[in-house]
């Protein structure tokens, strides 16, 4: 069965090209944005983004690197249930800014490259900075639908473990 739940859950990384990203803002404020990402399976998981220095979420990750990581599949019309089971991910992630000669040689600029055509454009700007949020332990949780949510333990989320009522 994780065989199965692991296709699954690769499968919501490749299909689905945007996270929101929760960031603590100053006095004990909260934002959330919507960030492009990739995924580097090699080693610990982490999640690599291009952030603007404009963008209010890249100060604010400056400021406390710890953040919320949630990638959603697409609601089904389909299916009247997809509005409150809808197929996620969420972590607890920390933040560490990337220089562009560590990203092209992780092979994170070329990832971004290969999924996003508008990343020439961006890597030619000076103010965009990679971005690496590598998941805190025992927080990754997979949910797709009623009953059916597992907490990701692992380094690369290799093990599901089954939530059965809290």
């Amino acid at each position: 069965m994780s065989n199965d739940l692991s296709e699954r859950l690769w499968a919501l990384f490749d299909e689905t090209p945007v996270a929101s990203l929760g960031v603590h803002e100053g006095e004990g404020g909260v934002g959330v944005s919507l960030v492009p990402y990739v995924v580097d399976r090699a080693g610990p998981v982490r999640f690599v983004v291009l952030v603007s220095a404009l963008s209010p979420h890249t100060e604010a990750l400056r400021q406390n690197p710890r953040a919320g990581l949630m990638v959603s599949a697409a609601l089904r019309p389909d299916d009247r249930h997809s509005h409150h089971a809808q197929t996620r991910f969420s972590c607890r992630v920390t933040a560490r800014f990337v220089s562009r000669e560590e990203a092209a040689q992780r092979g994170d600029e070329a990832a971004y490259r290969a999924r996003f055509a508008i990343a020439e454009t961006l890597l030619g700007l000076n103010d965009f900075h990679f971005v690496a949020l590598t998941p805190e332990p025992s927080s990754a949780r997979f949910v797709m639908g009623f009953g059916r949510a597992y907490t990701l333990t692992g380094e690369a989320f290799e093990g599901f473990n089954h939530e059965r009522g809290r």
